[in-house]
């Protein structure tokens, strides 16, 4: 079975807790400098705090993940920041650095049968 990725002791799978698809996103500051008798100016301020965001769906009667999910859930609550890892063949890995999990939102269908996820999760400095 092939890993995706890792949240912590999060393990997202190809089978149980996956994430289908992973949004990224990062942001400058730029503020607008007032001239007289010029067009505004720009200057920077920064950046904030880079952006994941993590979609998946979940099918807990047929292939299980839903503990997973809710053990997410669970590292939200306790505040903690989280080392991500992208997972490679074999015993690689790339660190994607450590993030806080932000928010963490699902849609059951079919009476729980069916379980789309979100979590989303920013950059921790």
């Amino acid at each position: 079975m092939s890993r995706l990725m890792s949240l912590g002791p999060h393990v997202f799978l190809v089978v149980g807790l996956n994430g289908q698809e992973i949004e990224t996103g990062s942001e400058a500051v730029w503020v607008d400098v007032p001239r007289f008798g010029l067009t505004d100016g720009a200057q920077a301020h920064g950046h904030k705090r880079p952006t994941m965001t993590i979609r998946g769906t979940l099918f807990p009667d047929e292939i299980g993940g839903l503990a997973d999910y809710e053990g997410i859930r669970a590292s939200q609550f306790a505040q903690l920041p989280l080392p991500m890892l992208r997972m490679g063949r074999g015993f690689s890995a790339r660190v994607l650095g450590t993030v806080t999990i932000e928010r963490v939102s699902d849609l059951e269908t079919y009476g729980g049968k069916k379980v789309a996820f979100t979590v989303e999760l920013k950059g921790y400095t």
